[in-house]
């Protein structure tokens, strides 16, 4: 996997907002080195009549970003000069890594001490790996990747693609914007070779703001692969209509129109759902708005039951109100005011009606009921900022213990002249002691002596 991928690009580079048409300043060579999955080395050969004063790398990523997406970087191995040899390494290892396929854009800008200024040509390229020889099919805005197995298991693969596509388009609304790419990896094992940090059980991964999904497929797992490419490709779709910079989708909206997505939901899920709802196990809707358990079997209920509320949702109110609800969500509303601005309650009046629908027991305490905790001073939350400190809040007031107060006097500290003075009559004082002394031992000597 770690083959690399040399592409060179050598070529006299136009001069774009050129402040001069001098020709003192020239760029010699632009060059990219791809080494899959570890870092992009980018380098640069350029000189002047003058010193180059300023060399910068610029690029961005073809992604569906909340602002524009251009970065500069100054190599770290650059000095103004006459010439210049300069390359930036993007680190995966550091940084994290880009999901396969993704496409990087990027150019040189340099100015020289005269003002002359060039910016290279911008150059698109493709982050993936050359081991594997990759072929394409394509239907629509819909592009599976793969490179093991036949032609008619890539379009088996593709069907299930399409499929999951039109039914969020019939049931919800949703389409995508853009083209999405599916890359099939042979295995997981290939799949996670290729995506640094990944944990040990990750078989596939959809990246919405980049419009990939990848997935280890092949003939041995087809039937999971045929549910997984639906189920991530509907995160994808859905993530088209409501991105992450406002407001994201709670957890069980997400992957309930994931699994929506699939179709029927599987008779073992069915039936973890069915036991749950009898023996009154289900979640709370609210307990899964921020994240599924990693414990298998509640994990599945959680995916089931967020199928099922979903399903409600568009059975009940219809596809106009849950595409209603994504825009609300995608305006930044938090899940409470986005249920109640298109259905008219919030996430308990939705919890109370779906457990009536199927047949399960009314949540005993509503969190309106739940006694908070006396404190003994209010807490207030932070108005505004990216960041939110959480502090531990105080004990109650009848846990409280008084502590006995102890004052302790101020004793004013000696000034330097003071203790000058006090070190020198301490000094004076042993020396007038040891003359004492000295004298008397003397005087002792001498009458002994004398005797």
């Amino acid at each position: 996997m770690h083959r690399r991928i040399w592409i060179t690009i050598l070529a006299t580079c136009s001069l774009v907002f050129a402040r001069s048409q001098g020709v003192g300043l020239e760029v010699l060579a632009a060059e990219v080195q791809i080494d899959f999955p570890d870092q992009i080395v980018f380098s640069l050969q350029a000189k002047s009549d003058v010193e180059v004063d300023v060399v910068e790398l610029e690029y961005g990523l073809a992604r569906r970003a909340c602002a524009a997406d251009v970065n500069r970087v100054v190599p770290e191995d650059f000095e103004a000069d006459v010439m210049v040899n300069a390359s930036w390494t993007w680190n995966m290892r550091r940084t994290g890594s880009l999901p396969p396929g993704t496409r990087l854009w990027w150019r040189w800008h340099l100015v020289d001490s005269a003002g002359r200024e060039v910016r290279t040509e911008t150059r698109w390229m493709t982050w993936l790996d050359d081991v594997h020889a990759w072929r394409t099919l394509t239907v629509d805005d819909l592009a599976l990747h793969w490179y093991d197995n036949s032609e008619t298991f890539a379009q088996t693969l593709m069907d299930a693609a399409v499929g999951s596509q039109a039914r969020l388009e019939s049931d919800i609304g949703v389409q995508p914007e853009d083209e999405i790419h599916i890359y099939i990896y042979a295995n997981t094992e290939d799949m996670r070779e290729a995506v640094l940090f990944e944990p040990g059980w990750t078989g596939g991964l959809a990246f919405p703001s980049y419009g990939i999904v990848i997935i280890g497929i092949n003939q041995s797992n087809i039937e999971w692969g045929l549910d997984t490419i639906a189920h991530e490709l509907a995160h994808v779709i859905v993530g088209d209509v409501v991105s992450h910079c406002y407001s994201g989708l709670p957890t069980w909206l997400e992957e309930g129109l994931a699994v929506y997505a699939e179709g029927e939901l599987d008779p073992r899920s069915q039936m973890i759902l069915e036991e749950a709802i009898i023996e009154d196990l289900i979640f709370s809707i609210r307990s899964l708005s921020d994240g599924f358990t990693e414990h298998a079997h509640r994990a599945r209920l959680s995916y089931a039951q967020s199928y099922s509320i979903v399903a409600y949702l568009i059975d009940i109110y219809g596809q106009e109100k849950m595409l209603d609800l994504l825009d609300a969500f995608q305006a930044g509303y938090h899940y409470d005011n986005a249920l109640m601005q298109v259905y008219d309650f919030d996430i308990d009046g939705l919890e109370a009606e779906w457990r009536e629908a199927v047949g399960a027991l009314p949540m005993e305490i509503s969190p309106e009921e739940i006694e908070p905790t006396p404190t003994v001073f209010p807490t207030i939350q932070p108005y505004s900022g990216p960041s939110i400190v959480v502090t531990d809040p105080p004990l109650p007031a009848s846990a409280m213990v008084p502590t006995p107060t102890v004052f302790v006097r101020s004793v004013e500290r000696p000034s330097s002249l003071t203790l000058l003075v006090g070190l020198w009559l301490i000094m004076m004082v042993g020396f007038l002691t040891l003359t004492f002394m000295l004298r008397r031992i003397a005087s002792i000597m001498e009458d002994d002596a004398d005797g």
